[in-house]
């Protein structure tokens, strides 16, 4: 390969990745549009993952002749990944479904661990300051549009608006979201497939922008994230996700707990005080649900289970899908293959849809147990890893993110949704990359 080949190859691997970056945020809303508007709806929505496949092995084809990619594969994590990835497959040739889903479900299950090997990759190319710096714009400037949308949405648009860009049940996205379906108590989703996915992507958006506003010395930069900040908060109320709501609380304490400075001063300096609030406030939370804990509101909005709906209890409904989803991993601790659970079921038209309400129990329906196993190894050692990390600020948000996205996970098929996967380990690639490779090589 020539070296101007090769750069030219480098480029293009470079540009497609911040692209995909800053596209992903937007893809429900701009493929979908796209896509009826020309008739090529179902192509509008697979083009994102084949160009992820393109950038990845061209990155890998100029990869393969550099001197640090040999130390690269002796790392465990990536074995894990491979591991994972080949049991996958493996299942999906031996276990008959049906086609369209189990491809559907191969590709959730793996594209974003693809992207994130693909930033790894990427890390050995160039300067990493500058990847990330290129990375966080796009992402930064994609939170923007998406948050704004979402605000857009709530105040201003009528709730069947998004019906004339293509938003029909038949092209597989709503055009409005409701609790219990009732009219009056919409929930928005912006350009986000849903308002649970909305939310979980919100999380890691207000866990990165909290960081670049703690870290910046630049007064118009800390408005903007500031403003950006309140707004996210705001949808993230909007959405109305149970799931997102405490996932989002969760990041807060974790970055709190683990970010050090000024935060840990005050904490220390008003602690008392602090305790006592925090205490405080909890009792008059609690006691003032129990106190409205018939009205409409709080049926509605907090516990969803009012009465008066026609529609299953939510709460019971999840428990119902867990239940059922342990007594089918017990039956097939083999798993049944891609495609048979979560959001890829949906276009099964052999097992039928599976929705188990938690990623992790789709993932032991579909790869059995020891596909489970992997797939929390290979959380576990990037956990780890960022928490070795820890002192790198945005290594802090992506952390105390993965933290809140651990818990909606257990509720929500939060993975499988493009904008919150490739989000998070589209970043958390460009970080861990010199975690890659054993110390000897480093230097290199």
């Amino acid at each position: 390969m020539s070296i101007r080949l090769s750069e030219y190859i480098k480029q293009t691997d470079l540009y497609i990745f911040i692209g995909l970056l800053a596209y992903m945020p937007l893809h429900i809303f701009l493929s979908t549009w796209l896509g009826s508007t020309f008739g090529a709806i179902e192509a509008a929505k697979v083009a994102k993952d084949g160009v992820l496949v393109v950038g990845f092995l061209l990155t890998l084809a100029v990869s393969l002749r550099q001197p640090w990619f040999k130390p690269l594969l002796r790392d465990k994590l990536l074995w894990l990944i491979v591991a994972y990835a080949a049991l996958t497959l493996l299942l999906a040739a031996i276990k008959p479904t049906d086609r369209d889903a189990e491809v559907l479900g191969v590709v959730y299950n793996t594209r974003f661990l693809l992207f994130f090997l693909y930033g790894i990759l990427l890390t050995h190319l160039y300067p990493v300051p500058r990847l990330k710096t290129l990375a966080l714009k796009a992402v930064i400037g994609s939170g923007i549009l998406v948050v704004s949308f979402g605000i857009v949405q709530y105040v201003f648009l009528p709730n069947d608006a998004l019906i004339h860009v293509g938003y029909t049940r038949d092209n597989g996205v709503l055009p409005a979201f409701f609790i219990d379906e009732k009219p009056d108590l919409e929930r928005i989703m912006s350009t986000v497939r849903d308002p649970n996915s909305f939310g979980s992507y919100l999380i890691v958006l207000t866990s990165i922008v909290m960081t670049i506003m703690l870290a910046t010395r630049r007064l118009i930069t800390r408005r903007a994230m500031l403003i950006t900040y309140v707004l996210a908060v705001i949808c993230i109320w909007l959405t109305f996700s149970r799931s997102a709501l405490v996932g989002f609380l969760l990041a807060i304490a974790t970055f709190v707990l683990l970010h050090g400075g000024a935060v840990r001063s005050v904490a220390h300096n008003y602690r008392k005080v602090l305790i006592a609030s925090s205490v405080a406030t909890l009792f008059v939370i609690a006691g003032g649900l129990f106190a409205t804990r018939n009205t409409y509101l709080v049926q509605n909005v907090i516990l969803h289970a009012d009465q008066n709906t026609v529609l299953e209890d939510p709460n019971q409904l999840r428990i119902r899908f867990m239940k059922e989803s342990v007594e089918n991993i017990a039956d097939h601790p083999g798993g049944t293959g891609p495609g048979t659970a979560g959001l890829a079921s949906i276009h099964n038209n052999v097992q039928g849809t599976v929705l188990n309400e938690d990623y992790y129990l789709q993932i032991a329906t579909e790869v059995g147990i020891a596909g489970v196993t992997l797939f929390m190894a290979i959380l576990s050692v990037v956990a780890w890893r960022l928490y070795r990390l820890r002192k790198s600020k945005l290594v802090l948000a992506l952390l105390a993110s993965f933290v809140g996205l651990a818990f909606t996970n257990l509720l929500v098929h939060i993975w499988s949704n493009e904008a919150v996967a490739y989000t998070w380990w589209g970043l958390a690639g460009l970080v861990l990359a010199k975690q890659a490779l054993p110390k000897a090589t480093k230097r290199t």
